[in-house]
Parts: structure tokens; C-alpha cells; sequence
């Protein structure tokens, strides 16, 4: 959440970057774990951020959810979402028929609850995500749904948490899943990332070649992880979750346990904004006459590798590293 933008406030520098990248014939692509909003409401908020997006280039898991139903359910059937309204609306927007939600009047024991609730057979999924009215009712009639072998048990994402500016520890939906997956005794196919299910979709639609993609995201263990598991070349931002105190502890950890290596990016920046001023001052791009793809928004911080020996070609700038791929994979 926090390559882009935080809370309502894009990152300095960062829609520049986009439109340079842009300019260059670079293709961008958008990918979030975040399921709240669908791609309409996201494409509005990146249009009001001031980004040159188009609503085909963004992924997010709840994208990823009405992708897999569109070709897994049959016609008749209908998918039991815990979620928010905008998953809802995602979902649908592929032509997946949403079940509705049972009466939410409050009971006091379990067999007032069980006499109430009830059970649509045309339910052919569950999807789990960020519910902020999740309760023991709807945990209830997803585990009983899910009491089908046959029924799709998907996940938008594992996240324990939410970004939060303010302190508050803000549980995400790995920790609603986690009851599902106790009550039910079931494995479910997680969609967003580290998993590999988003890269199938955008490998095909945009026609990627591995070896001129890049990564960019503020996650090891969600964005750089899933850098590695799609076998490409990763760029981390300090602007977000993980810090360069995280990437040199992974560093220390690969001594001792070789399997750390994956959660290492190839190169790190302090913000996706800090991109535009270094290509230019390296000459590998200009700037347009009105001066706003380098504006003093952006950080003058060097970008310089300095996450050897990781690197194919050490001392080579981030900037370098973007500059020659095609496409470059971006979390929200």
C-alpha cells in the first residue's frame, strides 16, 4: 500500500515516475493483495492521485477472485463471499452470481443460529478476504459450505496486517482465514501474492518476457517473494513495510539458511519516486519541457546497488536495472 501511495497522499515523485516509465515504452502493471476496493472504485483513486493508469493494467486479489470463478463455476453457480462491497461488485463485474447474506439478526445460542441458517446447494465457492463485519455467523455457513469437498475454498490473500499510520495494529484477512481453515480442516488456494496465480494472468495478457520484467514493491515477503517465485528481477522501496534493516537481516540469515536468498531484492530505492530524477540525472532519460517528470518531489537520494552480490552486474544503479526491462510489475 505504500509504493504508490499512503492513505489518501500519493508517494512524492511517484506518478512522475509512472509517466516516465510510460514515455519510455515501458508497460506498467498494478498489482495489490488489497480486495476492499474494486478495479472501478481503484482506478478513481488513481486517476485522483494523479496516475496515468488504465484499469486492464490492475490486479488486484479481488480481480484474481472474479478471474478464477469466471472459469471454474459452472453457470448456475454461486459464490458465498466474506468480504467487502467492493470484492462484491469485482466479482460480479466477471458475470459471477454473489449469494446473498443471510438475516443478521442477532441470536444467542447455536441452535437458534442453526435453525436460521441456511444453505444455497448452487454455492459452488467460498472467498475469504478482509471482512470488517466478519462474525460467527458467516464463519459458520462458510464452514458448512465448505463441508462439500467439491466447493472452491479461495483466499484473496494471506496478510496478517493492515498498514497503519496512526500505531493501531490493524488485523488483515490471513487472520480471518485462519479460523476457516480450523473449522473446516481444508487447504485453500491463495490468490494474491507471494503466490504465482496473478503472474499467469499477466505474463499472458501482456505477453511478458521474464528476463525485462521487474518487481517493485515494499514487501519481502509478499512483493519480493513473489519476484522470485516468477523468476524475475526485484527492486524493493523503503517507502512502505519492509526497511533496509530487513533486507540485511535476510542477508545474515542466507549464511545459515541458503532459502533466505529468495526474500533478498536485486536492488532497493527509498521510493518509487526517487526513479525519475536518477534516470535523468544518468542520462537515460529526458525530462519533458514543463519539468514535472523530474520534480523536486523526488528524492535526491543515490539509488546505487547495494545489495551485492545479489546483482548479475554489481554497481549497476536500480535505475539502470528498470531502464532495461519491458515491463515493470508494481504493488499498490
Amino acid at each position: 500500500m505504500c509504493v504508490l501511495w499512503r492513505g489518501e497522499d500519493a508517494i512524492p515523485g511517484s506518478p512522475e515516475t509512472v509517466r516516465m516509465l510510460r514515455a519510455m515504452g515501458k508497460q506498467p502493471v498494478f498489482l495489490t493483495n488489497y480486495s476492499i476496493l474494486s478495479r472501478k472504485e481503484l482506478m478513481e483513486k488513481f486517476t485522483h492521485l494523479g496516475y496515468d493508469v488504465r484499469e486492464e493494467e490492475i490486479y488486484s486479489s479481488a480481480t484474481l477472485a472474479g478471474l478464477y470463478l469466471q472459469s471454474h463455476l459452472q453457470t448456475d453457480e454461486t459464490v458465498f463471499v466474506l468480504g467487502s462491497q467492493g470484492l462484491h461488485d469485482e466479482i460480479e463485474s466477471f458475470g459471477v452470481k454473489v449469494a446473498p447474506l443471510d438475516s443478521e439478526d442477532h441470536v444467542f445460542d447455536i441452535q437458534s443460529l442453526t435453525e436460521t441458517l441456511k444453505i444455497d446447494p448452487k454455492i459452488g465457492a467460498v472467498v475469504v478476504a478482509f471482512d470488517i463485519n466478519f462474525n460467527y455467523r458467516k464463519l459458520l455457513r462458510a464452514a458448512n459450505i465448505l463441508s462439500k469437498e467439491s466447493t472452491h475454498f479461495l483466499v484473496t490473500n494471506e496478510d496478517p496486517r493492515l498498514p497503519s499510520n496512526d500505531g493501531w495494529i490493524v488485523p488483515d484477512c490471513g487472520c480471518l482465514i485462519e479460523s476457516v481453515i480450523k473449522a473446516t480442516k481444508r487447504t485453500p488456494t491463495v490468490l494474491g501474492k507471494p503466490n504465482k496465480f496473478a503472474w499467469d494472468f499477466i505474463s499472458k495478457r501482456f505477453h511478458v518476457n521474464p528476463e525485462r520484467t521487474i518487481m517493485i514493491g515494499d514487501s519481502l515477503n509478499t512483493d519480493i517473494l513473489f519476484g522470485y517465485n516468477c523468476g524475475i528481477r526485484r527492486s524493493l522501496v523503503l517507502s512502505g513495510i519492509s526497511s533496509y534493516a530487513d533486507v540485511t537481516n535476510r542477508i545474515d540469515e542466507v549464511k545459515h539458511h541458503p532459502n533466505a536468498e529468495k526474500w533478498i531484492p536485486n536492488y532497493y530505492i527509498q521510493s518509487l519516486g526517487t526513479i525519475a530524477k536518477c534516470l535523468w540525472s544518468l542520462g537515460l532519460y529526458e525530462p519533458d519541457p514543463d519539468g514535472d517528470v523530474c520534480s523536486d518531489s523526488a528524492s535526491d537520494e543515490t539509488i546505487e546497488d547495494r545489495v551485492d552480490p545479489w546483482v548479475s552486474q554489481p554497481g549497476t544503479s536500480s535505475a539502470n536495472g528498470i531502464c532495461h526491462r519491458k515491463e515493470v510489475i508494481t504493488t499498490v
